[in-house]
């Protein structure tokens, strides 16, 4: 049974914390707060928290609120400055009604973690926004075996049993947006965020969550199906991202180059293959999904943008996890692979500190 969003007492607006306030949790935070939630920021120690806590967050673009009382920003031009409390440590926040984890997939186990008081004392409900295959998958699927464990996102199964698919709700985002410094983040474009039960269906508490986000510039849509959402999303970042990363490209880069173009269709495919074992079906083909994700422009990947700043990617999240799936079902995934393997050798070199020139 589904928890319920906690009501907040008459009077009070929603108390909402975002967990790891980078590009995604940023706008989150932002639109959370243009329709009146009271939003707070936990994240890991480092400049652009410092810089929030000390300056407020500076919130750029075309939708970020302009013309509106937030009540809680400074609107100049198309720029909002919110003031959030923020802390490192979640016993210095209040109790939230929600909170909602934007952290990488790396990061997904020690977050989780350090909301455990919140989650076990309190009853805080738990969104989580991020990419790639959910760890809670294979407990609602039935053709995979009885291991209910993503070894390659949750090698211990700890993550299942801190959120087990019962106790949160699956956020996918449908916006792009990047941190422009310490304390900066724009919006660059999109505007929707499926909201729904990894279970099934549209609970009371994924309609509390919509309705959080009733005024900002991301709009949530509540679905029935979040599993096929997920699985759908997957299907244009299992190719663009590890080949953005791998090449430096933008999206539009890519899918202009019709060889490369067919790269990614052939892991579109087999990543829907797996789809497919699993029970996921999708009626998405390949072109649908390169169109929809060339119509965006010459956007840079989240996991370009990781690549670009030295950081570890999702790499076992995105495509790693597909090829556990694939083996689990037994169908066969050799773009997968390749991309995989030459993406994991540039990381091991990089980890090196080594360069092509030493």
């Amino acid at each position: 049974m589904s928890h319920p969003l906690a009501s907040p007492p008459p009077g009070r607006p929603p108390r909402i914390t975002v967990v790891g306030p980078g590009a995604v949790g940023a706008t989150l935070a932002g639109a959370f707060a243009a329709s009146g939630a009271e939003v707070s920021l936990l994240g890991r120690p480092g400049p652009h928290l410092d810089a929030i806590a000390a300056r407020g967050l500076l919130l750029r673009g075309r939708e970020t609120g302009v013309g509106r009382e937030t009540g809680v920003g400074r609107e100049t031009g198309v720029e909002v400055r919110y003031r959030f409390p923020t802390a490192y440590d979640a016993g210095r926040l209040p109790v939230p009604d929600l909170a909602v984890l934007c952290v990488k997939s790396q990061h997904l186990l020690p977050a989780a973690r350090s909301l455990r008081t919140w989650l076990d004392q309190h009853g805080t409900d738990v969104l989580v926004v991020a990419n790639g295959v959910p760890w809670w998958l294979l407990s609602t699927v039935e053709r995979a075996g009885d291991d209910a464990v993503l070894r390659s996102v949750d090698p211990d199964g700890e993550l299942l049993r801190l959120l087990p698919p019962e106790r949160v709700m699956s956020g996918v985002a449908h916006f792009s947006s990047a941190v422009e410094g310490p304390g900066r983040v724009t919006h660059l474009s999109g505007d929707r965020l499926i909201i729904g039960d990894p279970a099934g269906g549209i609970s009371d508490r994924v309609h509390r969550c919509a309705a959080a986000l009733s005024a900002g510039p991301v709009h949530a849509e509540p679905s029935a199906d979040i599993r096929r959402d997920s699985w759908e999303k997957l299907l244009g970042n299992v190719n663009l991202n590890p080949v953005s990363a791998l090449t430096g490209a933008t999206v539009l880069d890519i899918l202009d180059d019709p060889d490369v173009r067919h790269i990614c269709a052939a892991m579109f495919d087999e990543t829907a293959a797996v789809g497919t074992a699993l029970g996921i079906e999708s009626a998405m083909t390949a072109d649908d999904r390169l169109d929809i994700a060339r119509k965006l422009g010459a956007f840079r990947t989240s996991m370009l943008q990781d690549a670009d700043r030295g950081r570890p990617l999702e790499l076992d999240a995105i495509v790693g996890a597909v090829r556990e799936l694939a083996r689990r079902t037994g169908v066969p995934s050799p773009t997968l692979d390749a991309l995989h393997g030459l993406l994991a050798l540039r990381e091991r070199v990089r980890g090196r500190g080594e360069t092509p020139d030493s």
